[in-house]
């Protein structure tokens, strides 16, 4: 009889989930001391496995086979076909020993003492007990060579496990509140028990044995917080995690207290009302300091005459690491209207002009900092004039601006563009 490997031998168990809805797992467990050629049994593996990605660590194997069957009419028909069965009559209950010729759709029978064929038979068909028994549950049957380690770590891959991040943020004024939670859904077919979890964040190419040594050597990262693997971010779980099949499970990724924010009302051309962002330093000085991966921020304001929190919008992030800048947009300022619009445009020298207005009415009740954000085509530009101090980034211009309660706010300026430089656009 085949050495059985369950479960309950499991000494540690690693599972490391991607993006696009697949996992590698690694699953190590003990094993007895086994003699030459002996046939192994590797139960309790993924239903969704990917037979082509597994690698055995830990003994030789000279052959392998991932078994699943169902016990069900057809499967067992399958698997007996050319095989001999007993047939036992319903009511004398006589036997006679049949060969199983056909098992998809009509079944035929050919009687094995004079040959001849019988379809759809009536009676209690009985099947012999195979030399691999049966496998209710999936299960890897290798053949090992030579045993080298009293453990074994069987690592694959497989469909149904995902994950993705989603943030709450509760906004106090200019402090806010954050909470971090990691959604995992498993439709694998597996529990994993005490599993290291860690999450891959980036698009990977899943194709052939590469991806299995890619899988393999990500899964490796011993990092506690995050590691950049080629273009693959990779976040490694504080804690061991239980993850039943067919479970939806929310894990606490991360939460902050009284972190600092910045209100940002942006305007643009476009714009008749801006748009209001929320930013924030991701900084251990501002309680922070946690790699975030790509994922939903849900935005609430607290209402400071009832203190009840309410809903101001929802924004997805994109991977942000430590010490970088989170910009959240949450909607656009109904209490504060922008006209804008070009209010001239000429040439001198060898340069040309245009002329920008915009004015600002502010409705709030409250005097607000607003940011002008336009982008101006081209690149030798400068401003020529303008009524407000501004800056040059990249092909945007930046123009900071105090605007007071009930009164309008006007801003000029003026972008000068070189036309007179010789440039080279092809030959």
């Amino acid at each position: 009889m085949p050495t059985r490997i369950t479960k309950t031998q499991a000494t540690a168990c690693s599972l490391t989930v991607y993006n696009d809805g697949f996992a590698l797992v690694k699953d190590t467990r003990s094993v007895p001391e086994l003699d030459g050629s002996e046939w192994v049994e590797f139960l309790e593996v993924a239903r969704k496995l990917e037979p082509n990605s597994v690698i055995i660590e830990g003994m030789d194997v000279s052959e392998f086979v991932y078994e699943y069957d169902l016990m069900d009419e057809l499967k067992l028909y399958e698997k007996y076909l050319g095989q001999e069965v007993l047939m036992k009559d319903a009511l004398s209950k006589e036997g006679k020993r049949y060969k199983l010729l056909r098992a998809n759709g009509p079944v035929v029978l050919q009687d094995v003492e004079t040959g001849e064929l019988v379809m759809n038979p009536r009676g209690e068909i009985r099947f012999p007990q195979t030399e691999s028994g049966f496998h209710v549950e999936p299960t890897l049957v290798w053949q090992v060579g030579q045993q080298m380690k009293d453990e074994v770590c069987v690592s694959y891959l497989t469909d149904g496990v995902s994950w993705k991040a989603d943030y709450v943020i509760s906004m106090h004024g200019d402090r806010f509140d954050l909470s971090g939670w990691l959604t995992m859904k498993n439709y694998s077919g597996v529990n994993y028990e005490d599993a290291t979890l860690r999450l891959i964040s980036g698009k990977l190419s899943k194709a052939g044995n590469e991806n299995v040594e890619k899988s393999k050597e990500l899964s490796q990262k011993k990092e506690a917080a995050t590691d950049a693997f080629s273009d693959f971010h990779t976040y490694t779980f504080p804690r061991p995690i239980n993850l039943e099949d067919k479970q939806r499970k929310q894990l606490r990724l991360l939460s902050s207290m009284n972190s600092k924010a910045q209100i940002i009302y942006e305007i643009n051309e476009q714009t008749a009302n801006p748009d209001i962002y929320i930013e924030f330093d991701n900084t251990v000085e501002n309680g922070l300091g946690f790699p975030l991966p790509a994922g939903i921020f849900k935005m609430y304001r607290t209402n400071p005459k009832d203190g009840s929190a309410e809903f101001i919008g929802e924004y997805r992030i994109k991977h942000t690491e430590v010490d970088e800048k989170v910009r959240l947009k949450s909607g656009e300022a109904c209490d504060i209207k922008v006209t804008s619009k070009k209010s001239g445009k000429y040439k001198e020298g060898g340069y040309e002009y245009t002329e920008y207005e915009y004015s600002i009415c502010n409705t709030k009740g409250v005097p607000v900092e607003a940011i002008i954000r336009q982008q101006v085509p081209g690149h030798l530009w400068t401003v020529d004039e303008s009524t407000h101090d501004w800056e040059k980034k990249r092909d945007k211009i930046l123009l900071p601006i105090h605007v007071p309660v009930d009164e309008e706010e006007t801003v000029k300026f003026t972008i000068r563009h070189d036309r007179s430089a010789r440039r080279t656009i092809g030959f």
